[in-house]
């Protein structure tokens, strides 16, 4: 296309119009230095000393990428039952048309006679995607209000946190506040189960043990310390309404709303 425009145009100022696509000027020398070896050695481009010149093999080859890229897109959108619906695509390939167009007469003409639509098409799929956009508009509304309404009601909620000491002094005063007086513990590593119902002093059955509330701070510890006893296990402490999930250097939580957003809430401080 900068071939297309400057017919004759040297080495430089090829570079120059073609850098501002690159991050910097060694690798935008070094993309047009492959593009020119390729488009010479297939025809599109001759080069005369340090100058290049478009080919009508080139030539050709611009409209044909022009209509199969751009042209052929936009008229198979805009052919949808609901075009709006394609609406990225169809504004994306109309800037991309419409800049090109607007640099190449030949283009623009070409462009002119080759969609299946008119401006009036365009403005009708405008039309719906602006009543698609209040739609959504709507259906986001009363989906935030679900939401509240959902936290009112203490749906459960779930959030994962990074496990260090501070984590786990968190998430001791966390289920230090409901009635439990013990907590579930489970495990299918029967290695790790083991290993911390004996830490704990408590029998473990098939692959749960249970545990007083005021050692779920040592639980918390022992994990956290892992003792090379834990490997990659899963251990799981259900209260009557928490369940910590426990993956060696994360912790999921899942409960009642308010007491998941203290959790996160705590994470921030």
């Amino acid at each position: 296309m900068i071939v297309k425009q400057n017919s004759g145009i040297d080495y430089n100022s090829l570079l120059n119009k073609f850098a501002s696509s690159y991050t910097n000027a060694n690798s935008a020398r070094a993309a047009l230095s492959r593009s020119l070896k390729d488009l010479t050695a297939f025809g599109f481009l001759a080069r005369k000393g340090n100058r290049f010149y478009l080919l009508e093999k080139g030539e050709s080859e611009i409209y044909s990428e022009i209509k199969n890229k751009l042209v052929i897109a936009l008229n198979d959108s805009m052919k949808q039952k609901n075009p709006h619906n394609d609406a990225d695509l169809i504004v994306s390939k109309l800037q991309v048309l419409i800049e090109r167009a607007k640099q190449d007469r030949d283009l623009l003409k070409t462009s002119r006679g080759s969609l299946d639509f008119s401006i009036s098409d365009l403005e009708r799929v405008h039309g719906g995607l602006e009543k698609s956009v209040k739609h959504q508009e709507y259906v986001s509304k009363v989906f935030s209000e679900q939401i509240g309404m959902l936290k009112e009601l203490q749906f459960n909620d779930s959030f994962a946190r990074q496990f260090d000491k501070d984590c786990a002094s968190d998430l001791g005063k966390i289920f230090s506040r409901g009635d439990d007086k013990e907590f579930t513990v489970e495990c299918n590593d029967v290695n790790a189960l083991g290993f911390l119902s004996q830490s704990l002093k408590a029998k473990a059955r098939n692959n749960t043990f249970s545990i007083k509330k005021k050692s779920f701070p040592k639980l918390a510890r022992l994990v956290l310390s892992d003792s090379g006893k834990l490997s990659e296990a899963l251990i799981t402490v259900f209260s009557s309404n928490l369940k910590a999930q426990f993956y060696r250097s994360r912790v999921f939580l899942s409960g009642p709303y308010s007491l998941l957003a203290d959790w996160k809430n705590l994470e921030q401080k």
